[in-house]
């Protein structure tokens, strides 16, 4: 009787322990993305949405311009960045441009997972030469 009540009572710890969360499981790698809404840069008042989003064994980043105006072509130079050794390092790069109405996006792929911080960094410039940077977005970070 007291080797069932202790395995009981082991059971009941247990479950308690994942009930309040002490207990952390990582999501699915296909549902995990980080974004942002946010702009920085010297004369830069424009603001776009950039994420980051897994794909299998692939990342799809996408930039689309958020909140109201009209902005014109704006290039871009897209980073895949993973945290490791304390900082990020980038992992993969593309390019291209966006408008007002036409959203970008790139994929990534074969992009191990080792379950570090990953993100998207999206540099702008004011010209196709990618010389003169007009400002830089992140997305928010997510584990792959």
């Amino acid at each position: 009787m007291k080797k069932i009540m202790k395995k009981m009572y082991i059971v009941m710890i247990i479950s308690a322990l994942g009930i309040t969360g002490l207990f952390t499981f990582t999501p699915s790698a296909s549902a995990a993305s980080g974004c942002s809404d946010t702009s920085t840069g010297s004369d830069y008042q424009k603001i776009f949405s950039v994420c980051g989003t897994d794909s299998g064994d692939n990342v799809i980043g996408s930039i689309k311009p958020s909140g109201k105006g009209t902005y014109g072509k704006n290039y871009w130079k897209m980073d895949l960045q993973r945290y490791e050794n304390g900082s990020y390092k980038t992992i993969g790069t593309r390019t291209g441009y966006i408008d007002w109405g036409s959203p970008s996006s790139r994929t990534f792929t074969n992009v191990l997972k080792k379950n570090a911080k990953t993100r998207i960094k999206v540099t702008f410039y004011t010209s196709s030469s990618y010389s003169t940077v007009n400002g830089t977005v992140y997305s928010g970070y997510w584990y792959r």
